[in-house]
């Protein structure tokens, strides 16, 4: 017997499956599959972004729910606090895992004290119960928190299947609109790169006119500079995080990321943090330039002259994957996957994993990947 539920959950997923194929941007197909799920899971807010695959780090924010000045506020704790100590984490667990789909109550263990992310922004705002989907194909290509009130039910087991059900399709959408923009975009012939700098609350101190210019691609720039686009805190607390570790899972994160622009080409946005002086503290400098064709390949580490695999390979330990993942991913023996670690870090010049990624990420050895 179908019920109306059954019926209405039917319709919602036929319509998240035919918007998936229907060549939206990234931030547009987030932004209606949230409004389809509204009419079949009662909510009372979402956030979702559109996520770079090499990082997870977020490029673009769409919410619904909360008036303008709440979005913002909570928007600001969570780039500050919550997104590095605690979503970050997740995201990669739910990738390692190739688990889509999770509720807050048991991703906390029932005990949801415990939790930065319900203590710094979901308790303040009233909220409890928070069921988030990461839409992955190959890497994180978006996420989506669906979130209600601390009166409400926690999400029922129909409700979470319908989200892992649509998870697929709008995987597939937002790495088909990306692949779309990288394939039709010509290069830029302006690519003089520009340079941010911000004190340590993360406002503007100084910028160069092509840094103005850049980022005005990616969002209305009104003077005094107060909202800054989204990539921009990623990367200003990413270099943070990098650089002063609070924990082993910091040491992943790469200061850099490559974020979409309105006119449908990339952006690359690198960081780095200045040393203080007596007479001058520490400064963030974001530099902001539009990303060589190499580089939207992400990870494409041919400039050290590893085959195929070894690139596979590559991409999975960045993603945080042990042996065993790998070798259950790529349907090879634990013993291949170590043979071609081996192999890696001979042609590469490193001795672990860590090594890997600081050669890779930090010390911009990737000719015509990293840049100059």
């Amino acid at each position: 017997m179908i019920t109306d539920a059954s019926a209405h959950h039917e319709k919602t997923f036929a319509e998240i499956k035919r918007i998936s194929s229907a060549g939206l941007d990234g931030p547009e197909l987030l932004r209606r599959v949230a409004e389809k799920l509204e009419l079949a899971i009662p909510i009372e807010t979402y956030g979702a972004s559109t996520l770079d695959p090499a990082t997870n780090l977020m490029t673009h924010f769409v919410g619904g729910g909360l008036d303008e000045s709440d979005c913002a506020a909570a928007l600001e704790g969570w780039l500050d606090r919550v997104y590095f100590e605690e979503d970050l984490p997740r995201i990669a667990s739910m990738l390692r895992e190739r688990r889509p789909v999770a509720l807050f109550s048991e991703t906390t263990g029932g005990k949801l004290e415990r939790s930065v992310r319900y203590r710094e922004l979901l308790r303040p705002f009233g909220f409890a119960h928070e069921l988030g989907g990461v839409f992955m194909d190959g890497g994180a290509w978006g996420r989506m928190d669906l979130v209600r009130g601390a009166g409400d039910p926690d999400f029922s087991d129909r409700e979470v299947e319908l989200v892992r059900r649509v998870v697929p399709h709008v995987s597939a959408g937002l790495k088909a609109a990306t692949l779309r923009s990288r394939a039709s975009v010509e290069p830029a012939a302006d690519d003089a790169p520009g340079v941010l700098t911000l004190d340590r609350n993360g406002c503007v101190l100084s910028h160069t006119p092509s840094a103005g210019w850049l980022l005005s691609e990616l969002g209305k720039l009104d003077p005094p500079w107060v909202d800054l686009p989204v990539a921009v805190g990623m990367v200003a607390n990413a270099v943070r995080r990098a650089l002063a570790p609070a924990s082993d899972r910091d040491l992943d994160l790469v200061p850099k990321v490559l974020v979409r622009a309105r006119s449908g080409r990339w952006l690359t946005l690198h960081g780095s943090l200045t040393e203080s002086t007596p007479d001058r503290p520490s400064e963030t400098v974001i530099v902001v330039e539009p990303a060589k064709p190499e580089e939207v390949a992400w990870l494409k580490a041919a400039a050290y002259g590893l085959s195929p695999r070894e690139e596979e390979v590559v991409k999975l330990v960045v993603r945080g994957l042990t042996n065993r993942q790998i070798s259950e991913t790529l349907f090879i023996s634990e013993n291949t996957v170590q043979r071609h670690l081996s192999n890696i870090f001979e042609k590469v010049g490193v001795r672990s994993r860590r090594e890997l990624l600081k050669r890779l990420f930090f010390e911009n050895l990737l000719p015509g990947m990293l840049g100059d």
